[in-house]
């Protein structure tokens, strides 16, 4: 396993989301974006229910590890390392969240909020928190469905904080069936479209 996760694939959603995150916050975000996958890996992978039970137990022994800056996992060494805080990875609301629900959509709700924290959106307030899971939702909905994407709208409360999250819009405005990608039109399409999210959110005019 290398010290660093790779970069999600050219032209997805997550790829268009960190495109727009800051760039000193761009390893950090990929860092999260793949410990998210890490943690949700056992349930996802439709393992044995004792073997993803396993691993959630030894990921709950790593966020104690963590927190005392002495973790196992490459991808947490440096981040753990760091002469500064640490950037804010809630590793056990991760985790809590995938051993909750084995279907994915709390975990990427708990990835949201945990990335906004990551950009400096925080302290977040219990209706940011609700509002942040309510765009993981349409997301994950969206990446879910077979047929067109429904039209992504960010809830009124995080008008506070768009232009701290433009890489959460962007990711959610993105998130369309996979079926549909590959195209060259469909490439140039999205990057006007993760260009014109982006210009909105940090104008503070994404949301209506």
């Amino acid at each position: 396993m290398s010290d660093g996760p790779s970069p999600p694939p050219p032209g997805s959603a997550r790829f268009f989301a960190l495109l727009y995150t800051p760039r000193a916050l761009r390893d950090g975000m990929t860092r999260l974006l793949a410990l998210a996958d890490e943690i949700g890996a056992g349930s996802m992978r439709t393992l044995e229910p004792a073997v993803a039970q396993a691993r959630l137990a030894w990921w709950r022994f790593e966020a104690q590890r963590f927190a005392a800056r002495q973790p196992q996992h490459p991808w947490l060494k440096p981040i753990a390392a760091a002469s500064a805080p640490a950037p804010p990875i809630d590793l056990p609301a991760l985790i809590e969240a995938a051993a909750a629900d084995p279907g994915g959509q709390q975990l990427r709700r708990a990835l949201f909020i945990a990335a906004a924290e990551l950009l400096g959106a925080g302290p977040l307030t219990p209706a940011t928190r609700d509002a942040l899971g309510e765009l993981a939702m349409q997301s994950w909905q969206s990446e879910a469905s077979t047929g067109a994407p429904p039209a992504t709208k960010a809830p009124s409360a995080l008008q506070g904080v768009q232009t701290r999250i433009v890489p959460l819009l962007v990711w959610a405005a993105l998130a369309t069936p996979g079926a549909k990608k590959g195209s060259l039109l469909r490439g140039f399409t999205d990057n006007m479209r993760a260009w014109g999210v982006a210009r909105r959110a940090s104008a503070g005019r994404y949301i209506p």
